[in-house]
């Protein structure tokens, strides 16, 4: 069974092809919106933070269980201003280019999963004979966050993914070398032709069924 939600994709997409032209979400990105994202990214200063601020939400943490600590929705032209200030050595807005052509016209669903202390890393008390469990301790696996289900709608449609994948996230580094997991960047896409300039609802659900939800305006972002 999928651990992420199982969305009605046949009928949103028989929606979408229905929709008037003027309100689908118009995306591809000209030779010189690339240029311009390319070097946004590439300035890497307060200027580009300042262009993030619109496509990024901060949260509140909990009173118990994992903090949803930042979600973020990347528009194309916020890939290509991201990827830009990740790799600013050697980088070209040529390969800019073709890095954008590559990865098609997409939004990214970005999650940032934290620890607290009430949701560690670990994650019970076992007998010792399992060779996963230290001392009788079982520890919380890397891919934890496939325990969580993601997803984003559009005027009470789901909208399903084409690819998900996480990345576990670990602390510095102790005197020991010692860095232990600490929570995970989780990154969804869905295709921008199965997305209108609607405003968009996220929702992450949590192992206890508890879920975290907050809005983007695709209208007001580039």
């Amino acid at each position: 069974m999928h651990r992420y939600f199982q969305f009605a994709a046949v009928l949103f997409l028989a929606t979408t092809f229905a929709l008037d032209p003027a309100i689908a979400y118009d995306t591809e990105l000209s030779d010189t919106a690339v240029r311009e994202a390319y070097f946004l990214g590439q300035r890497n200063d307060d200027k580009t933070r300042a262009f993030f601020a619109p496509y990024t939400k901060h949260l509140s943490k909990p009173r118990k269980g994992p903090y949803i600590s930042e979600i973020r929705l990347l528009t194309p032209v916020a890939q290509v201003v991201q990827v830009s200030s990740q790799t600013t050595s050697g980088y070209s807005a040529q390969q800019a280019h073709l890095d954008y052509q590559q990865r098609g016209d997409s939004l990214l669903l970005v999650i940032h999963i934290e620890f607290t202390p009430t949701y560690g890393p670990i994650e019970a008390a076992h007998a010792a004979e399992d060779a996963s469990k230290v001392k009788g301790i079982r520890l919380r696996p890397d891919d934890f966050w496939q325990d969580f289900r993601y997803g984003i709608k559009q005027k009470a449609a789901w909208i399903e993914p084409r690819m998900i994948r996480g990345e576990a996230e670990y602390g510095a580094s102790d005197a020991f070398g010692n860095g232990g997991l600490v929570g995970a960047w989780v990154y969804v896409e869905y295709d921008t032709r199965n997305a209108t300039s609607d405003g968009v609802d996220v929702s992450v659900v949590t192992p206890t069924e508890d879920e975290v939800q907050t809005y983007f305006d695709l209208a007001s972002l580039r």
